[in-house]
């Protein structure tokens, strides 16, 4: 009698690719039977893996993406436009949205709540660190709902009034996300997520970091949408994930702005796996815009230092030069040197920790 072994990890990448892992219900029936007939002729070793990558490559014209886990294991992971509300809204759910800076999380947050708000006609939305102001210039848009979205200036929960409610955190604040826990704010944060479904409330966190998401908010986000992240985010959300989902991850670094990769768990079933597509309204878009430049008009000095800040950074992390970044702050009405350029880089790595301020001063 011969016995195959099977190791810890084959095991563990069978039980979170195959065993509890489902398809989006919204793809046509005879491509979902194609994924799995490749899949599991992979997994037995009838199709090699220049085969399986090849069939692969046929399902990225459909805009699906893949990912070669093992010699056993190849994921194909099919696109939808409206699995991710059906699992929603089935029933009062925590939904983190993690991303790089413009990565799209704002919008596809937004997108999520304005169907929200149109499946769940008595429903509330709430929202918490509107700090571009987007919130305001919808109600302006939308006079309609201006009595159903409200804008909070603090993190005090939402009153105990027996409606839907649809909290979303649109910029954590230093509080929520603290270690410690021990803040007002992270408090009332941590009393949403555990009570949101004996309170009738479903709950969306935008963040960059995963990690800074304070355990308890992680721990308790059922549903998970990854948006593009940089190497550096990549290898810091495989932290907090099952090893076999970590592999998957790694196809967000070529996700454009309105593709978010899905962990959604369903109960007594399994985990489905799949690719939301954000198609935002025009007239959301035109309102973002409108919001984002309100926002750097009354900007203080102060503010709109941090702001450039932050932007040069985003542009280094691109891989672009001084000169490259001085051409593209000139296009948005911002001069400055190259050697000012690099300066601010420096000066913001200071602020985030990334520079020993001891070794460079000692050069």
């Amino acid at each position: 009698m011969s016995y195959t072994y099977i190791s810890q990890k084959m095991r563990e990448y069978d039980f979170y690719l195959r065993e509890v892992r489902l398809l989006p219900e919204d793809i046509n029936p005879e491509i979902k039977k194609m994924i799995l007939l490749i899949e599991e002729g992979y997994r037995r070793g009838d199709i090699d893996r220049r085969k399986a990558v090849i069939f692969g490559t046929l399902f990225k014209k459909l805009g699906y993406k893949y990912r070669v886990i093992s010699d056993k294991h190849i994921v194909i992971i099919p696109s939808s436009k409206t699995e991710l509300m059906n699992v929603f809204s089935a029933y009062p759910q925590l939904v983190a949205i993690i991303g790089n800076r413009h990565a799209g999380k704002t919008i596809t947050s937004w997108m999520l709540a304005i169907e929200f708000l149109k499946k769940y006609e008595d429903a509330m939305l709430y929202v918490y660190g509107d700090v571009d102001g987007l919130g305001e210039q919808i109600i302006k848009e939308k006079p309609e709902w201006e009595e159903r979205i409200i804008i909070k200036q603090n993190y005090t929960l939402p009153p105990k009034d027996g409606r839907k409610k649809l909290v979303l955190y649109n910029e954590l604040s230093p509080e929520i996300i603290s270690k410690r826990a021990l803040s007002t704010s992270n408090l009332e944060a941590n009393l949403q997520a555990f009570r949101s479904r004996h309170l009738n409330t479903w709950v969306i966190y935008n963040v960059i970091r995963f990690s800074s998401l304070e355990s308890v908010l992680r721990e308790t986000a059922d549903i998970k949408m990854f948006k593009w992240l940089s190497p550096e985010l990549i290898n810091n959300a495989i932290m907090h994930i099952p090893k076999a989902w970590g592999e998957l991850l790694k196809i967000t670094a070529t996700l454009n702005i309105n593709e978010s990769l899905v962990m959604a768990p369903v109960q007594g079933k399994g985990v489905k796996i799949f690719l939301h597509l954000t198609d935002p309204y025009e007239w959301l878009l035109k309102a973002h815009k409108k919001a984002k430049k309100n926002t750097k008009l009354m900007m203080l000095k102060d503010e709109r230092e941090r702001y450039l800040l932050e932007r040069i950074a985003q542009l280094y992390e691109k891989g672009l030069g001084p000169a490259e970044i001085q051409q593209i702050l000139a296009k948005e009405g911002i001069k400055l040197s190259k050697r000012s350029i690099r300066a601010k880089y420096r000066k913001w790595k200071e602020l985030v920790g990334l520079l020993d301020n001891e070794s460079e001063n000692d050069k």
